[in-house]
């Protein structure tokens, strides 16, 4: 056979999968303590959504702000949307004539509740029995012809499902990519030579954990890294950086590939 005619096979063998000879490449899956720590908060946060939006917290807000005049015979009627258990406040101060205010709440057209009579300042609230429509009145009929000056602000103690629903929705989502996680496990690719056993996993910025025969090296590898492996050091083993679009750490036994880690 002529010396000037190349080998096809060895050509190819750089860029081969097949490994050299005496070296053994496989690959195994493996549930992490990461994937674990996030499938349990991911529960937590999941049970601290419910409770949430079984038992919402209060949040309180400024609804309307009285900056004005009351004459004789007139009211003010705001009316608010409350669910069973949140609270309307009126808080402020009342000037003329005996310095006080009618204030009372009705739904559909019944009084729900009567403070009667409120001196300044003022601070009184209510709270819903039930959900419903009410009509707030701060009213001056009983004057005949002193007028009030209110300084009030009407505050509103809702109930908030924000956080419950952000916990729920995040919880969700963790739990959804921490099972899955569990499920498919982390990709560690494992090359052995001889009664040596080298495994390769990735981590951040592109680094890869090695462990070498069950023990986890404190220094990460990463591609360039070139190290001697086997019980005698024989064979050369090179990280590179693989792949055209999607770029991979591909592994290199004596210059042949022999495994791809994301």
């Amino acid at each position: 056979m002529s010396e000037d005619v190349p080998s096809l096979k060895r050509i190819a063998e750089p860029r081969s999968l097949k490994p050299a000879p005496g070296v053994v490449v496989g690959y195994r899956r493996v549930r992490t303590k990461g994937t674990w720590a996030v499938f349990i908060i991911s529960l937590i946060m999941v049970a601290i959504g419910l409770a949430l939006i079984v038992h919402p917290p209060m949040s309180s807000k400024v609804a309307y702000t009285i900056d004005d005049e009351l004459k004789p015979q007139y009211y003010f009627h705001p009316w608010f949307v409350l669910k069973k258990g949140e609270k309307l406040e009126v808080r402020g101060t009342v000037r003329g004539g005996n310095n006080d205010i009618w204030i009372y709440v009705k739904e559909g057209g019944r009084t729900v509740e009567d403070f009667k009579l409120v001196k300044s300042p003022v601070d009184v609230i209510f709270t819903a029995p039930e959900d419903g429509n009410y009509t707030l009145y701060i009213d001056n009929s009983m004057s005949l012809v002193s007028s009030k000056i209110l300084h009030l602000e009407l505050i509103r103690h809702y109930y908030d499902y924000v956080p419950g629903g952000l916990f729920l929705f995040f919880g969700f989502i963790a739990l959804l990519v921490s099972l899955i996680g569990l499920m498919i496990g982390q990709k560690r690719l494992m090359i052995r030579v001889g009664d040596e056993t080298y495994e390769f996993w990735p981590t951040n910025w592109g680094k890869v954990n090695v462990a070498v025969n069950g023990v986890t090296l404190d220094s990460k590898v990463k591609p360039g890294d070139k190290f001697r492996i086997g019980p005698n050091d024989e064979h050369i083993l090179e990280i590179k950086m693989v792949g055209r679009f999607f770029k991979k750490t591909g592994f290199f036994v004596d210059g042949r590939e022999v495994g791809r880690l994301p």
